[in-house]
């Protein structure tokens, strides 16, 4: 029987395994190796609370890139929801956790159906911390001391943890610093009239002031960046023209910013909001970054990608208006600066922030960083992928935010080479693709990776890889 394994259980790896047992039409056993999270849910799609919710409306939400209505029809066999007008449902931001309902039942419900055909899909709650080839395929060692023997393996693992504040005094070990603001980190803080340094004032500072908001918090939440720019608030989309022009030829940097400032002085003229050029652009989008040259890249990266991303990554209405209050009573503030140093200041952390030629020191009795996943791949903390580093199976991208992959979804290994048996789908592909992190990217993503996967292990007429035989793999923990 052919077997596939999947690393990483959440959103990318749960929708390539249905994927796979929807197109498959033999025998075919998929196994979900998945750590850190409860399986299909990931970072996202793993909040308990409800005021975390979508960003984007349920409409927009099918998790199955040929079936545009999926999750609004699932939505509608919850009880919560039955009664609910369609037409308003369709419009609704939903709590993520609900989201993460869906994606377990989509998985679960296929297991019976697949089974039908001869597929059989299994999890494996470990880590797994190597992949190396092995009789024709590949194995792939776990953390418990496990092997499991595959014909191909797909890197599904998702955004990695934030990367660590580099502050001047800052002990990471310090208990009133979080360093990852996707733990349990809510129950850990002292007095509710105590304040709170939230470190990025972007989505993921977002979910934190959430989180303290419904825990009542009475101090002075305080939300620092160099750029002290918060997401922007969805609106009621409205008919506009392409303005790219001809999207089938290479268009550099400078040409489509010089068009996008000639229509963003035209929308805002008609008083129609300027962010629509960024959705006209979105389904274009991997494909004119990968057209730019690494230089032009690294500068969209520089100059443009943190106003990209507040237009871009927009959050629900009711959570701009929660936001909008905060800092009208001055609960929230948000501080614009460069992080200069952390010091002690009795049981609470000061922080000193630097903007232009001033410096200010604001304190509180937890610092959280809310910066976001890191994306320096070269310095990636992950077990799995340093050994897959250090075998050379896997490249790094011109960008540093990932891996490379050939058009087909294949890793490229060192030296060029696309791998035989090592695919890879997700946020492991934004230095490639640019977009690679939303449903409607990822959707698309693990349908392609299951066809190809499909007709591949359909064509190949190796043997069955031996489970009863375990290669011996060098790792490191």
């Amino acid at each position: 029987m052919k077997h596939v394994v999947i690393i990483g259980g959440g959103f990318s790896g749960c929708l390539t395994a249905v994927n796979l047992s929807r197109l498959s039409t033999g025998p075919l056993k998929i196994t979900i190796i998945n750590h850190g999270y409860p399986l299909g849910r990931g970072i996202a799609y793993s909040t308990r609370n409800g005021s975390h919710l979508l960003n984007v409306v349920a409409r927009n939400m099918s998790a199955l890139a040929d079936q545009p209505t999926h999750f609004v029809e699932w939505l509608r066999t919850r009880t919560e929801y039955r009664d609910e007008p369609v037409d308003r449902l369709r419009e609704k931001f939903l709590p993520r956790r609900i989201y993460g309902d869906y994606l377990h039942s989509l998985l679960f419900s296929r297991t019976g159906a697949a089974a039908e055909k001869g597929i059989e899909i299994e999890t494996i709650a470990a880590e797994a911390i190597d992949v190396g080839p092995a009789f024709g395929g590949a194995s792939v060692a776990l953390s418990d001391g496990q092997f499991v023997n595959a014909h191909r393996v797909v890197l599904a693992t998702g955004n990695q943890p934030p990367a660590n504040l580099k502050i001047n005094g800052l002990d990471p070990a310090d208990p009133r610093y979080f360093q990852n603001p996707w733990q349990d980190w809510d129950s850990k803080l002292g007095g509710r009239t105590e304040n709170v340094i939230l470190i990025g004032t972007g989505l993921t500072m977002i979910d934190a002031f959430l989180s303290l908001k419904d825990l009542d918090w009475q101090g002075k939440i305080y939300a620092v960046s160099r750029n002290g720019l918060l997401p922007l608030s969805h609106f009621k989309g409205v008919e506009y023209a392409d303005w790219l022009g001809d999207k089938r030829e290479p268009v550099n940097l400078a040409r489509i910013y010089r068009l996008f400032k000639k229509h963003f002085r035209s929308a805002r003229a008609e008083g129609i909001n300027p962010a629509i050029l960024v959705d006209k652009l979105r389904p274009v989008t991997q494909h004119v970054w990968q057209n730019f040259s690494l230089r032009e890249k690294r500068r969209f990266n520089r100059h443009f990608r943190t106003r990209w991303n507040v237009v871009r990554h927009r959050i629900a209405q009711s959570i701009h208006q929660q936001l909008t209050e905060a800092l009208a009573t001055e609960r929230l503030e948000v501080v614009k600066g460069r992080l200069a140093k952390v010091a002690a200041s009795g049981e609470r952390l000061e922080l000193t922030v630097k903007t232009g030629d001033t410096y200010r020191k604001i304190e509180g009795a937890a610092l959280i960083n809310c910066t976001g996943p890191s994306e320096s791949f070269s310095n990636t903390s992950s077990p799995l992928f340093r050994n897959l580093f250090k075998r050379g199976l896997i490249e790094a991208d011109e960008m540093d935010m990932g891996i490379r992959v050939t058009p087909d979804f294949a890793a490229i290994e060192q030296g060029g080479k696309a791998s035989e048996f090592l695919l890879a789908v997700g946020p492991l592909l934004k230095g490639t693709l640019w977009e690679s992190v939303a449903v409607p990217e990822l959707r698309s993503q693990t349908f392609k990776v299951a066809e190809i996967l499909t007709r591949q292990l359909s064509e190949k007429s190796a043997a069955d890889i031996k489970e009863a035989v375990q290669p011996v793999l060098e790792y490191e923990i």
